[in-house]
């Protein structure tokens, strides 16, 4: 019996010192949208006073006369994004642009994750913004790029939950026509964020006092020692 308490006491104590070393290491997360008042880190912002729609805001022939002389051009357009993710584990958001004549956009995406097809009138400049405030967002590409009539273009962002539950990200496509950005089209996909058992225990041991923990996980690591030491001397 004696052996088998200071067995227990000796692995809870290494829990309890390996949770309280990990949470003196690293910034306490947020579990939920209501956990958390930091500010997220996203990527390109979208241009001031733009607003995104769900199809083009204007026809060619209309947008063509407000450039002046740009001529805006339809092309198709996919990007792929997950249904699901772990909480604080990144994963990859790609979109692509093909203005080579192909009929789909898909074949220059990963093809790993969920795909959404669709169109868009384009410039020879194009912007591409991706922001969500429960994910801290990094770009992987350049936000402003040169439409290619050679290959497919494609934008990628490194994206890591930073909250639970379903979570909304949003993809927004300019045109870039002078020195104006106009909004073209917007993709909004929800991302149900799950946190696995183990980090929802850093969490908690984040919530706690981390240098109570170490010195708990300790005192009960020499416990055990010194339970089995009376038992094998006993």
């Amino acid at each position: 019996m004696l052996r088998l308490i200071s067995i227990l006491l000796i692995i809870v104590g290494l829990g309890a010192l390996g949770l309280g070393v990990i949470s003196l290491m690293s910034p306490a997360p947020a579990l939920n949208a209501e956990a958390s008042d930091a500010t997220t880190t996203t990527g390109t912002a979208a241009p001031p006073g733009s607003v995104g729609f769900d199809e083009p805001i204007v026809s060619i022939e209309n947008m063509s006369n407000a450039a002046g002389t740009e001529i805006l051009r339809r092309v198709p357009i996919a990007h792929e994004t997950p249904d699901s993710a772990a909480f604080g584990r990144a994963f990859d958001v790609t979109l692509s642009i093909d203005a080579t004549g192909a009929a789909s956009a898909i074949a220059a995406l990963p093809g790993r994750e969920t795909v959404v097809e669709g169109e868009a009138d384009v410039s020879g400049d194009v912007r591409v913004a991706l922001t969500g405030s429960g994910f801290d967002i990094e770009d992987r590409s350049p936000a402003d790029q040169v439409v290619s009539p050679i290959t497919a273009n494609t934008w990628r962002w490194e994206v890591t939950p930073v909250r639970t539950g379903p979570q909304d990200l949003v993809l927004e496509i300019y045109a870039l026509v002078g020195d104006r950005a106009l909004p073209v089209r917007t993709f909004r996909d929800t991302v149900t964020v799950e946190v696995s058992n183990f980090r929802r225990a850093i969490f908690f041991a984040q919530a706690a006092n981390p240098l109570i923990m170490v010195l708990g996980g300790i005192g009960s690591v020499l416990g055990g020692a010194f339970t089995a030491l009376r038992f094998f001397k006993g």
